[in-house]
């Protein structure tokens, strides 16, 4: 899938945090479609599933070394940024397996009168950026018992005590203001004018009072407790976080703005209470919007009429986190814990804001196209389309990069299933001009000899040349080709072309690659986010946390699940996929407190704690003359979902075909 797809679905144009990137939620303007911010999701959790049952093989080459998630955090950081003026040194060191041991040394301690403290605890790294430790022990150099002023016991305030890794500056936060460097690097300036660290409180004893002081109901501080945020940041997609009084506050008492919109909310870190990159908009006040004057009913009244304030094109933007430090959950209070005003983008870079990194710059907004332009271009295309030639030049390019990517091929561009032609088409326009990018969604009709109809969702986007073209997909509809009212299954290969399948939407592509494949996208509502169709080349055993040999064949894998403590499986049943022998089981993995240190973080996600999961197992042995010995293919839902995925995935799996070299 094109990351110019992927974007149009966020409605820029759905890092939850996976194992490795916050989810990505752009929030308000596309609120119908934020299921589909767990795309991402899709994929960690397949990882962590596969893991669990020792399917997991490095992806890419296999001379290609594994990176190491635990070097980033080794050796020695130092903080100056306490509000005690003291300076704190934190050794980090990580163990053969895995576990993570800290010393920080305090030479000004509040919470020891003012003299030396030192911090130990053994802990674990998260989703390869977040270093958590359970239980610190804090103590006194003198001997004396730490104190603190206010809020709850020490203890309790540094539980799950968590840092955060900032690769591109090689530093690490702790989401309150503090900042860690490595030892003898340069401690970075802040320049006052651009950024800013915590509000409305400036440390962490000020917010343990507020906190208290907004339990006893004082107005002065219950402004800081937001519900709704805090559903957000626990993951309640139907909540929208954008109208929090804290970001309304913060705007205007520290940057004076008199009009401004909320753009988007980058995502949240796992566990709740930590909210990352709320997007504001500065608006012009007294003038209109000169690239979109007109209100489109699609577009949130936030931003309507919202004129730039740098050009016709351009607006002052703001990025800012917030979090609750004292406390998670509906009763805790929010404080913003850091902000930067955003660098310009250069006037005249249509798709500057459409990269990856478009968070790291301005809000640009481009010139949307005119109802001719677009009539033109769709009738062209499909006039192309029923004369039987010349339909793709009106298609995204296939030769563009970044955010111009090679889109999808269009199935049935010329004729029906059964190869006949069309004869006439009609369009449909279901939303746009979108701000701030000028999108167009509409759905064509293409009428066949024999009473056939097509139906497909496409996108008008400006392309970087200035020229209108067509994206395949929309943002609404998750099915984008219907024949007859049904969906049309899109062809998937894997290992170079010898093994071929086709799945119908919604079954999506979450990665795919030569030995290690995901769909995903099937499932009601949230659920969706755990239903996963996986295809993995000569999975490995494991044992805990650690890979194996590889099996011999399909019934030495079954083995190997089957004797690992960690899971429950059923005994093996004889079937057949693709017209191949295979061995089918069910596996579920029931999180028990007593594995390994890695393993809840995989079990949690196979039995996904609040509801437990599924996967359904085909493991089968492939024809001689194939690349690959053995092929494990995984089905897995939530139990309340998981006979509806089974029946869905049985034609995916009819569909398997085998061609040996």
């Amino acid at each position: 899938m094109s990351e110019t797809k992927e974007l149009l679905r966020r409605g820029v144009g759905d890092f939850e945090p996976t194992s490795d990137a916050f989810d990505r939620v752009l929030a308000r303007r596309d609120r119908k479609h934020r299921n589909q911010r767990v795309a991402a999701g899709v994929l960690g959790v397949a990882v962590f599933a596969l893991a669990a049952i020792g399917f997991v093989r490095l992806l890419g080459s296999e001379s290609t070394p594994a990176s190491d998630p635990r070097s980033p955090f080794e050796g020695t950081w130092v903080s100056t940024s306490d509000a005690d003026g003291g300076t704190q040194t934190m050794t980090v060191g990580v163990s053969a397996d895995g576990a993570v041991e800290i010393v920080v040394l305090d030479d000004v301690a509040t919470v020891c009168s003012g003299t030396p403290s030192t911090m130990t605890g053994t802990g674990r790294i998260e989703a390869g950026t977040q270093l958590v430790i359970p239980a610190p022990v804090y103590t006194c150099d003198d001997g004396s018992v730490p104190e603190t002023l206010s809020g709850p016991p020490l203890e309790e305030q540094l539980r799950d005590w968590t840092l955060f890794l900032e690769a591109e500056t090689d530093t690490l936060t702790d989401g309150v203001g503090g900042t860690w460097v490595r030892e003898g690097a340069e401690v970075p300036s802040p320049d006052p004018t651009t950024s800013g660290g915590m509000w409305p409180q400036s440390s962490l004893e000020e917010v343990f009072e507020a906190q208290e002081l907004a339990d006893a109901s004082d107005p002065r501080y219950t402004w800081q407790v937001d519900p709704v945020l805090a559903a957000f940041a626990d993951g309640d997609a139907a909540e929208d976080p954008l109208g929090a009084e804290i970001f309304e506050r913060f705007i205007r008492e520290e940057f004076g703005w008199e009009e401004f919109s909320g753009f988007a909310v980058m995502g949240y870190a796992e566990g709740g209470g930590h909210v990352e990159g709320v997007l504001f908009i500065r608006c012009a006040p007294g003038r209109t919007n000169p690239l979109y004057p007109k209100i489109y009913p699609e577009m949130p009244p936030e931003v309507r009429g919202c004129a730039p304030t740098i050009d016709d094109s351009r607006y002052e933007t703001v990025r800012f986190n917030v979090e609750q430090p004292a406390g998670r959950g509906p009763s805790g209070i929010w404080v913003v814990t850091g902000w930067e005003l955003l660098e310009p983008a250069e006037p005249g870079s249509l798709y500057e804001h459409l990269y990856p990194d478009f968070e790291q710059r301005q809000v640009e907004q481009v010139a949307p196209p005119s109802n001719a332009e677009v009539t033109a271009l769709l009738q062209a295309f499909l006039e192309a389309r029923v004369d039987g030639e010349g339909a793709e030049t009106y298609l995204h390019p296939r030769e563009a990069e970044g955010p111009a990517a090679p889109d999808e091929e269009v199935p049935l561009l010329y004729a029906t299933t059964g190869g006949t032609p069309y004869e006439r088409s009609e369009i449909e326009r279901v939303q746009g001009p979108v701000w701030p990018t000028g999108w167009i969604e509409l759905k064509v009709r293409l009428f066949a000899e024999d009473g056939t109809v097509v139906e497909q969702s496409f996108v008008v986007v400006r392309q970087e040349d200035g020229r209108l073209g067509l994206v395949y997909g929309s943002p609404s509809s998750r099915v984008p080709t219907t024949e007859n009212g049904q969906a049309v299954p899109v062809p998937y290969s894997f290992l170079d072309g010898e093994v071929t399948f086709a799945a119908a939407p919604p079954w999506s592509d979450t990665i795919l690659d030569r030995t290690f494949t995901v769909l995903g996208g099937v499932g009601r509502g949230s659920a969706s986010q755990f239903t996963m169709f996986t295809l993995v080349a000569d999975p490995l055993t494991a044992t805990g946390c650690e890979a194996g040999p590889a099996p011999a064949d399909a019934e030495a894998l079954v083995r190997s699940i089957r004797s690992n403590p960690d899971l429950e499986a059923t005994a093996p049943v004889a079937v057949s996929a693709g017209g191949i022998d295979a061995l089918r089981m069910d596996v579920v993995a029931p999180g028990r407190p007593e594995v390994s240190d890695c393993a809840p973080m995989v079990l949690g996600q196979l039995s996904l704690a609040q509801g437990d999961g599924r996967m359904r197992l085909y493991l089968l042995d492939l024809p001689e003359g194939m690349s690959a010995r053995i092929l494990a293919i995984a089905i897995s839902a939530l139990d309340s979902e998981f006979e509806r995925v089974a029946e869905a995935a049985a034609p995916v799996l009819d569909s398997f075909e085998f061609h040996p070299r």
